[in-house]
């Protein structure tokens, strides 16, 4: 971005010291002009919008874009695009041509593989990713991907290796904090879970999944009413039914059927599941009530 600073007012000096001549050798002091801005490529543009969600935007850019049908970074963004719009089959396909390309080999591979994970294709997903970072370790959308498959795959080792090569990448990442906090939530590392998305959220608090997955975080550690925290009223009541699966998991049969009912009142879309919930908690109350030898 250019700043432009406003312009300076004229200021005057009063003086009773004599004016002297300016030599006449001396060249006369011209003003400078501004510099021109760096021209911003097409690419470039095209980026940002696929990041900000313009997709209409980017297509038209791609479209009005004079570039050469063939430019491999041209057909690269058409590739995103289709990622980003959900159109898989398309953006495997244009991945795929592009994978032997060296200019975008490995920007090919990378998005070839989170295709791939889309489709819930792990092994060749993986492989893809892989080839990737190997050919630039840089990458880091494919250092998080790796990190998703192996969440998928439970192996929970190199998901915490993949997620800190990714924060080294990108220190503070909210992304990859909320995506790591995911993974430590599904090892029962909800503490560690907490911290990480407590981070995310203050790093970007319009990344609603970090948000909600931080409330249950702190619900599966029995801290009910700081899982309430951030709650607006149109989301009340699946916080409720949220908070109230977490009881129920930690076995706090009470806790769990308060927090059914309230959202039950509140927005009945929550009846039927609550229902059966509330449903299991009876039959686990009778369950635990009967003498131990009737078990």
């Amino acid at each position: 971005m250019t700043l432009r600073l406003g312009a300076w007012a004229a200021l005057l000096f009063v003086t009773t010291s004599p004016v002297l001549a300016q030599p006449a050798t001396m060249p006369p002091v011209l003003a400078q002009p501004e510099p021109t801005p760096p021209a911003i490529s097409p690419l470039s543009l095209i980026d940002r919008a696929i990041a900000d969600g313009r997709l209409g935007d980017a297509e038209e850019i791609i479209r009005r874009a004079p570039l050469e049908a063939r430019d491999p970074e041209l057909r690269l963004r058409q590739a995103e695009l289709a990622l980003a719009a959900g159109r898989m089959a398309e953006s495997i396909t244009g991945f795929g041509l592009l994978t032997d390309e060296p200019m975008v080999a490995a920007r090919a591979q990378q998005g070839l593989g989170i295709s791939r994970l889309r489709r819930s294709q792990l092994p060749e997903a993986a492989a893809a990713l892989a080839k990737a970072v190997s050919l630039d370790p840089s990458l880091l959308r494919a250092q998080r991907a790796l990190g998703i498959v192996a969440d998928q795959q439970r192996d929970w080792k190199t998901a915490e290796a993949s997620y800190a090569k990714a924060l080294v990448l990108a220190p503070g990442d909210p992304v990859t904090l909320s995506n790591r906090g995911w993974s430590r939530m599904l090892r029962g590392l909800h503490g560690e879970a907490e911290a990480d998305l407590a981070a995310a959220v203050a790093a970007d608090p319009s990344l609603k999944v970090a948000a909600e997955n931080l409330r249950l975080s702190r619900a599966m550690q029995g801290q009910y009413e700081e899982a309430f925290q951030g709650s607006t009223r149109e989301s009340l009541a699946a916080d409720l039914d949220m908070v109230g699966y977490a009881a129920l998991t930690r076995g706090d049969l009470d806790v769990a059927e308060v927090y059914f009912r309230r959202a039950q009142i509140l927005n009945p879309q929550f009846d039927k599941v609550a229902t059966a919930n509330i449903a299991w908690i009876e039959t686990e109350r009778s369950r635990l009530a009967k003498p131990e030898k009737q078990r």
